[in-house]
């Protein structure tokens, strides 16, 4: 992959409700420990997507990487769910982000969940390893899951 292969994209703001966990990469990369798995599961298994949807969520499924430590390597937390309006308010367990609008680059990726979310990110740390790459913001990283084959991945990069 090549510099030329990703272009600047804005993403406008947008607010997100769902289930929200605290990890890490270093965690995430041990499968017997990583957390976004169950996080994904439970979502799916107490059928968040439809309950949120009845609350006036819409689109499909997001995960929002936010409230970074620092970089790669520090903690972030996750919020797995959906799109809501402006003025909708949400109770525990929720969670609800806000994600301003901003620069990102799009990566894209195919296959069976969850190989593809993985080659997906694989590809994003080695996209941003590149001489020449432009600086990750890590601020608010978007996961849009459009259908269930299919992940987006809008990293946010510096202005």
């Amino acid at each position: 992959m090549t510099l030329h292969d990703k272009r600047l994209q804005r993403r406008p703001a947008m607010r997100v409700a769902g289930l929200a966990l605290r990890t890490d990469n270093a965690t995430e990369a041990q499968p017997e420990i990583g957390k976004i798995p169950g996080l994904w599961q439970r979502f799916r298994s107490e059928d968040w997507f439809d309950r949120l949807g009845k609350l006036g969520a819409s689109g499909p499924p997001i995960g929002i990487y936010s409230a970074y430590e620092s970089d790669a390597s520090g903690s972030y937390q996750l919020t797995a769910g959906r799109e809501i309006p402006a003025n909708l308010t949400v109770a525990a367990p929720l969670q609800v982000v806000s994600v301003p609008a901003g620069s990102y680059l799009l990566f894209r990726s195919s296959g069976a969940l969850p190989g593809s979310v993985i080659r997906g990110w694989q590809d994003v740390w080695a996209y941003f390893e590149q001489p020449g790459a432009p600086s990750r913001a890590f601020t608010y990283d978007v996961e849009i899951y459009p259908d269930a084959e299919t992940v987006e991945i809008w990293v946010a990069i510096e202005d």
